[in-house]
């Protein structure tokens, strides 16, 4: 994803663009908006960003070999959580990777009943489970495979209970050239 398929959000797009050109990438990044506002596009474009081989003044390249892994969502750098709906009390979101590549891939600007479709989970319960928690630990224990980072985008990290302080000691401290990108929606009151 490049930035420039997400509409609109151009300040954000140049701010995150600065925050690259002038090495000031902090190691977590918050996305936060209301469904439908494309802050997870922006959160794997900025990913993508990172990754480029040839990152040009106001995007990615969209063609080295990061790029095209980053189309497919495939890149080894970076890593996906979300919540989903566990049969076995293993299962992490490496378990719906690829349901979760198509569904991304269909529907940059994703939701949650988007998601349950593609599950086919009905009225089940979505959450991040323990068994995640753990993955995401040992993920974000290796250096970098390919890129200068190792990224991990968690989607609507709400979902997560108190499995979620076993991540606390590597967000605090990750290892070096770690970035997190939380994306995190907002309910607008009417």
């Amino acid at each position: 994803m490049q930035f420039k398929q997400i509409v609109g959000q151009a300040a954000i797009k140049q701010r995150l663009i600065n925050s690259v050109t002038e090495n000031r990438v902090s190691h977590a990044q918050l996305f936060l908006g209301p469904e439908g506002s494309g802050s997870l596009a922006l959160a794997i474009a900025y990913a993508q960003y990172l990754s480029c081989l040839d990152k040009q003044a106001d995007d990615s390249c969209g063609e080295c070999s990061s790029c095209r892994k980053y189309q497919k969502l495939a890149h080894p750098d970076l890593h996906f959580s979300y919540p989903f709906f566990a049969k076995h009390k293993d299962d992490t979101a490496v378990t719906f990777i690829e349901q979760w590549r198509d569904a991304f891939l269909a529907w940059p600007y994703l939701n949650l009943d988007i998601w349950r479709g593609y599950l086919e989970a009905e009225n089940k319960q979505a959450n991040i489970n323990i068994a995640e928690c753990h993955q995401i630990i040992k993920k974000l224990s290796f250096k970098p495979f390919e890129s200068e980072y190792k990224i991990i985008i968690l989607w609507l990290p709400e979902y997560l209970d108190k499995e979620g302080n076993a991540l606390l000691k590597i967000i605090e401290e990750p290892q070096p050239n770690t970035l997190f990108c939380w994306w995190l929606k907002i309910r607008i009151r009417s």
